[in-house]
């Protein structure tokens, strides 16, 4: 969510009370060249129109994808997509953030029509229409497999799909705190439901793969630089688009096929690490690939065009003309496109720098040769006497910063007339507002700063966390002050600070300091959850109790608050009541191996050792990379009388990593048992 990268994941790794510090392992990684005629399924029979496969790139740069001067490719699977379809050269995305960009991909609208400007506030109007609504009123079966909870169900984009899945454990924990899956694991889920998929009717699978997403952390790869690991993400996902692909597009006979970057990501230019702070060619230029019925192939178009205009390009494709004219015109380049009356100008923003940072948001204009950014100091740059960005021309082209200014008015204007009025809920306003926040708060404070005088300051913020590592949390609070001093209104700043006063034996100090900053943006779920472990911690278990509801309202999954809930529920000290609060987090769809695992703790208190072996087996299930969940199923085992198993279990949780010497010496003992037997 931030590039501060300021969640309780990154700042304080641990999860609530008894499991602490996390260890994941990595999955084997091969990267295997899979051609496209491998373990094919079977096609629909019978269907009259083609199916539809869209897939989705997070965070995929344009220049990573395809041959890049001398250098090999990362993408053997995309590229003869590429060779048998046709390759935008130069595609914009909407907006360099993973829930716009994708809201505008499936509805055909600008961030300010579809009113998704940010991550994890907002959810899509019911009455926008979207591409996969479109296509189940024409009787596809529709199905989309996520591998990022910011693309959460609560968010509005499960809208017309049979299956919406969203699954993945809760401890696979992403860089800005939400839970994700690899690229093995989404292309796994999407071929089950494939090879199972209703008969005689076509179909519209959506997949969306977010390994190039920070971390960078591709199963088996070794990376000697940020850059190097991104590619390696890239190539990863590449290679899993080849075995789906493989499965279901062996010929490419009736299947139209889509892959669309959401954005991109910077890798250090212009001083962003990651994406989402500016508007440049690293964030913004996305690949853009059609191939299938009515796309020639081997075609490459040069113009510059936005992303948001696909639903209406693949409806057209599929030949469904009328459910296409509410989502605009379509992409060039196709015997469905229509003639151009002027080049087109595409519409870009961010809205992070002013909901996470309290800085300016940013608005640009782009066409062929020039694009235009809005800040307190606005940019023009030439595209193409100036590719990497470096000149700013916005005093001496008058003319063209005019006429994109125009542009910019255009669209804001555009906006007003289609945008649907996201309605709050009038009982999440309430809570909000009955703990003392202002109910409408949407997070967005357009402040004075501009980002690229902000940007600075993250270099500092990174020296902070050296410090806090290195135990000097008394110089990390003096630094972190000064920066809030400088950037009021600063979540991640705020964030930070409030660790490093906890760490410098300033809780209640820490505290208020996290209270600032959820009153600053109230709608994100992870920052309540923040503010109640620091609550917890003070022993103020209303307070925290209070603030993991909140959490849960916003975010019914998280279960990370329904820990802390069952936390604070423990602390009477009654195990029944803290048990019967993760009873509620497993039914409200909270996919947690550590919930899982603490219940079957708790089952054992109640002596209940049938009970805790169910627990404890789905924890594993979940996660069996994890060594605690290995731990507990050994604890169970031995309590139901099977040591047999429990040396077995014991024994996995030390090959995952487990050091505790107390383990050590009980498997010792368990093995000394087991041998002295006749």
């Amino acid at each position: 969510m931030f590039a501060g990268k300021d969640t309780i994941a990154a700042d304080r790794c641990r999860t609530r009370g008894w499991l602490g510090v996390l260890a994941v392992s990595a999955l084997a990684f091969i990267v295997l060249d899979f051609p496209f005629a491998r373990a094919a399924i079977p096609p629909a029979g019978g269907a009259r129109r083609p199916s539809l496969i869209l897939l989705t790139l997070d965070t995929t740069r344009a220049d990573h994808v395809g041959r890049q001067r001398e250098k090999p490719t990362l993408t053997p699977q995309l590229d003869r997509l590429a060779a048998r379809g046709l390759r935008y050269a130069k595609a914009l995305s909407p907006a360099p953030l993973t829930l716009p960009a994708h809201c505008s991909l499936l509805t055909g609208l600008e961030p300010p029509a579809h009113g998704v400007r940010d991550n994890g506030t907002v959810a899509l109007g019911r009455e926008v229409p979207t591409l996969a609504s479109a296509l189940a009123r024409r009787g596809y079966a529709t199905a989309a497999f996520v591998s990022s909870r910011v693309l959460d169900r609560r968010f509005g984009l499960d809208r017309g799909f049979s299956v919406y899945d969203d699954r993945m454990p809760a401890e696979h924990m992403g860089e800005y705190g939400y839970p994700e899956r690899d690229a093995l694991a989404v292309t796994n889920a999407a071929l089950a439901w494939a090879e199972n998929r209703p008969r005689g009717k076509p179909y519209f699978l959506w997949v969306h793969y977010y390994d190039p997403h920070l971390p960078y952390a591709a199963p088996g790869a070794v990376a000697s630089s940020p850059a190097a690991g991104y590619a390696a993400e890239v190539a990863y996902m590449d290679a899993q688009i080849g075995r789906l692909l493989g499965a279901l597009w062996p010929d490419g006979a009736r299947t139209l096929v889509a892959a669309v970057g959401d954005h991109g990501e910077m890798l250090g230019e212009h001083g962003e690490a990651a994406h989402g702070i500016f508007l440049y060619r690293g964030s913004l230029e996305v690949p853009l690939l059609l191939a299938g019925p009515g796309v020639p192939p081997g075609t490459v178009v040069p113009e510059t065009v936005g992303t948001r205009a696909l639903p209406a390009t693949l409806l057209r494709l599929l030949g469904l003309t009328e459910e296409a004219r509410p989502f605009g015109p379509p992409l060039p380049g196709l015997a469905v496109s229509q003639p151009a009356s002027a080049p087109s100008i595409i519409y870009s923003e961010t809205l992070l720098p002013a909901t996470a940072y309290g800085w300016s948001a940013l608005q640009a204009v782009s066409d062929d040769r020039w694009r235009f950014i809005r800040a307190p100091r606005p940019e023009l740059f030439d595209l193409v006497a100036d590719p990497s960005e470096q000149r700013n021309l916005a005093g001496d082209h008058p003319a063209e910063r005019a006429r994109m200014e125009r542009a910019l008015a255009d669209v804001a204007q555009s906006a007003r007339a289609t945008a649907v009025p996201v309605k709050p809920d009038a009982a999440l306003a309430e809570s909000l507002a009955s703990l003392g926040y202002h109910s409408g708060a949407s997070g967005t404070r357009e402040g004075t700063i501009d980002p690229k005088d902000g940007i600075v300051m993250l270099a500092e913020l990174d020296q902070t966390r050296t410090l806090l590592r290195d135990g000097r949390s008394r110089e990390a609070v003096a630094k972190l002050e000064d920066l809030v001093k400088r950037s009021p209104g600063n979540v991640p700043f705020l964030v930070r600070l409030a660790v490093a006063q906890a760490a410098a034996g300033r809780a209640e100090a820490g505290a208020a300091t996290l209270k600032h900053a959820v009153g600053l943006n109230p709608r994100l779920d992870f920052l309540h959850a923040h503010l109640a472990d620091a609550y917890l911690d003070l022993g103020r278990v209303a307070e925290a109790r209070a603030e993991y509801e909140l959490a849960l309202e916003l975010n019914p999954r998280f279960a990370r608050a329904w820990l802390g809930l069952a936390e604070a529920a423990g602390r009477s000290g009654a195990p029944a009541a803290e048990r019967d609060v993760l009873r509620r987090g497993v039914a409200a769809g909270a996919d947690s191996a550590m919930i899982w695992a603490r219940m079957a703790e708790l089952e054992l208190l109640a002596r209940d050792t049938v009970a805790a072996g169910r627990a404890a087996e789905e924890a594993t299930r979940l996660m069996p990379e994890l060594p605690q969940t290995w731990l507990v199923r050994a604890r169970v085992a031995e309590a139901a009388g099977r040591p047999a198993d429990a040396v077995t279990f014991y024994e996995k949780a030390v090959s995952l990593g487990l050091t505790d010497p107390q383990v050590a010496r009980r498997l010792e003992q368990l093995r000394g048992q087991k041998g002295s037997r006749p």
